[in-house]
């Protein structure tokens, strides 16, 4: 072999794509021929198919000869004639996904479909970034643990928004905007036949390291992922540090990979441009400095993703002296800002495991009506497959998470796209205020296969959840210094709860609507409950663990008339008209009421041990002409009179004390308002 080819083979390693700093099908892979130097005493330049452009079977076999087969997908009649392909496909037309047209046959990429979904919202500024670049940078710089990090399963039952960015929310939409409905790179069976697929894990496992340098004490938690209730996916008993890597073997007889052996991929004799500690740079006095090499890759994680850093300070330098839009502060160092994001989780296998999307629009403020092209916010690719396939098991990882109906969560910043609104006028601010009104007008579906997939199909199996958040942020102009996110809070007003667990459910009736209520707020009910009505709230969670002192976690159903011009952010304007507080450490459930700038009244205290059994409590209060009837997991409770008159219930507040210990109930309450006792059938 020629010694400059020998030195190049010796020297390979696989490249990677970096998606989120090029939002676009590199070029490595998107021309169609390309020319290669052959050896031989004369080397001669010979332009042949690029085999990192499409795959293409030897000898014009077709892929049902190696065992390729078709996906059906559930609910449709569409099947994708994968075994009839030849060549591999990416982002084809629906027209070019017919089994026997020779666009599928041969294969068909649409690199420029790709480049569309890749680059849905542009930025603000000159540069290119790509939607994912700033869930890469959240992803890189929030603290999170090796189980958030790695994996879309929900770890536990109150998890806090922050910890629903992960590395294969990002990975499995990748793999839809690569592939689009019908691409090979979309469909797990066969996504590796098409040759981005290797440069798209390539970066994935390049992300990994990057995380990994900066995080080098997380992995799994004691040997295991970390511990769940009988209510969560059940992780520890599949995936530990030693569960083997199926189907990556080192050796000729099979020996798999364990998670422990690839922990440091140096060991592996590779590393990345970022990830180079042997430079000089981070030589002190001939001794490795750790402290000046996270500092280069901490800028470089700023620099190459940190979308939202570069809009912020760029709207500081475009103001200069002058006034920032409302929700922006310029501060010492920097500019402070409100940050919004909006979490989506769901049930993985609500359609057997079969693959769909959840899509997220903004519906226009001009009356102008919804357009799913036009008002297109952010998508979810539930990358999944069915377990098992004309009744063979395919898939035992995949059995046993379906059988924990595991739910998974995703984290889309959507700062970008504000701030892209209050640029074109279309957003006045970032002040929480300006944004919830804005963010009133969001709407979803589920499609499959690009059709929408009604909503009586996946209302009640897909338990959707769709979380919008509100943090504070700092972002510095000191590229080394990472911007400093804190105080999350959830925007009760704004997205949809999950679906309650309860097996009666009240939500079969299309009239009654959840909503979704965090701890120490309060909510404002799309409906009110008056005479007749009734209203539900079900905690996920329970705890009556009795702390050191006193605490006390409420629920209070309460009245304010909007036409008193009084100032609703003030509680002394609110009638409580009925209050239910649990008290741990007295063991007892307290009864009480209050009128509006007036003390507690009528206070009824009830042992609590006989009353809460279940894991996830369920209250209900029916109100009748005088009195209301109050039902703990669908049994009589008590009955209070009307004291504060006959006034219908328009808000709830959640909240504990003191705020240091955590509420006995779930952080989150999904409510209920029901607009007849009937609609809420006896649990």
């Amino acid at each position: 072999m020629h010694a400059s080819l020998r030195a190049a083979a010796d020297s390979w390693r696989l490249p990677y794509w970096d998606w989120a700093t090029n939002p676009r099908i590199p070029a490595l892979a998107s021309r169609p021929k390309v020319v290669v130097s052959m050896p031989g005493k004369v080397i001669k330049r010979v332009l042949m198919d690029n085999p990192l452009y499409q795959f293409k079977m030897p000898n014009n076999k077709n892929m049902a000869s190696e065992g390729v087969g078709d996906v059906k997908l559930q609910g449709e009649d569409t099947v994708l004639a994968y075994g009839n392909c030849i060549g591999t496909s990416r982002c084809p037309e629906e027209a070019q996904t017919k089994a026997d047209s020779r666009s599928w046959i041969e294969g068909v990429v649409n690199n420029d479909k790709v480049a569309e979904f890749m680059t849905a919202h542009s930025a603000i500024d000159d540069k290119d970034y790509g939607t994912a670049a700033e869930i890469v940078y959240r992803l890189l710089t929030y603290p999170l643990e090796y189980p958030d990090f790695a994996t879309v399963a929900l770890h536990n039952d109150d998890p806090q928004v922050q910890t629903d960015v992960n590395i294969e929310f990002i990975h499995n939409n990748i793999h839809y905007w690569t592939g689009g409905e019908g691409g090979h790179m979309s469909q797990i069976p066969v996504a590796s036949f098409d040759p981005i697929f290797w440069l798209h894990h390539c970066n994935i496992d390049r992300l990994w390291a990057i995380w990994q340098e900066l995080n080098p004490d997380k992995w799994f938690i004691d040997g295991t992922q970390r511990p769940f209730d009988d209510k969560t996916v059940g992780l520890s008993d599949i995936v530990t540090n030693k569960t083997p890597l199926r189907p990556f073997h080192k050796d000729e007889q099979g020996t798999t990979w364990l998670p422990d052996e690839v922990r440091n991929f140096r060991n592996l004799g590779y590393s990345y441009p970022e990830l180079q500690p042997w430079l000089p740079q981070y030589q002190v006095n001939g001794t490795f400095s750790r402290d000046q090499y996270v500092t280069s890759i901490i800028e470089t994680v700023n620099l190459k993703y940190g979308v939202c850093r570069q809009q912020a300070l760029h709207i500081l330098g475009e103001a200069g002296t002058g006034e920032l839009p409302g929700g922006m502060e310029a501060v010492s160092g920097g500019v402070a800002a409100n940050d919004f994001a909006i979490s989506v989780r769901y049930s993985k296998f609500a359609f057997g495991g079969h693959p769909f999307n959840i899509e997220i629009f903004l519906e226009p403020a001009d009356g102008s009506g919804r357009d799913y092209r036009r008002d297109y916010i952010t998508n979810v690719y539930n990358f999944s497959r069915p377990a098992v396939v004309n009744g063979e098991e395919v898939c035992s990882n995949c059995s046993n998470l379906e059988g924990l109906d595991v739910r998974v969560s995703s984290y889309v910043p959507i700062t970008p796209i504000l701030n892209r609104l209050m640029q074109q006028g279309r957003l006045a601010s970032l002040k929480r205020g300006d944004v919830e009104d804005l963010l009133k007008r969001l709407y979803w579906r589920v499609t499959m296969a690009e059709q929408p997939v009604p909503e009586e199909n996946w209302r009640k199996k897909l338990n959707l959840q769709i979380i919008v958040s509100m943090s504070n942020v700092t972002h510095y102009h000191d590229p080394t210094m990472v911007s400093d996110f804190k105080d999350f809070d959830v925007i009760p007003s704004l997205g949809v709860a999950a679906i309650p667990s309860i097996g009666v459910n009240p939500l079969d009736d299309d009239d009654v609507e959840a909503q979704y209520l965090a701890w120490d707020k309060m909510l404002k009910l799309h409906r009110e409950v008056g005479t007749g009505g009734s209203i539900v709230v079900e905690s996920s969670s329970l705890d009556l663990t009795a702390p050191n002192g006193v605490d006390y976690t409420k629920i209070s159903f309460m009245y304010f008339d909007e036409s008193s011009g009084a100032d609703p952010h003030d509680e002394e304007n609110y009638v409580v008209l009925l209050s239910l507080s649990i008290r741990r450490r007295n063991r007892i459930i307290r009864l009480n009421h209050k009128p509006a700038h007036g003390g507690w009244q009528r206070q009824e205290e009830v042992p609590l041990d006989h009353w809460l059994q279940r894991p996830n409590p369920l209250f209900r209060v029916d109100v009748g002409e005088s009195d209301y009837e109050i039902f703990i997991d669908g049994k009589p409770f008590r009955t209070r009179y009307k004291a504060l008159g006959n006034k219908n219930i328009t808000h709830v507040h959640y909240w504990s004390y003191p705020d240091s210990v955590p509420p006995a109930l779930s952080r989150a309450l999904a409510v209920m308002a029901c607009p007849s006792s009937n609609d809420v059938p006896a649990v």
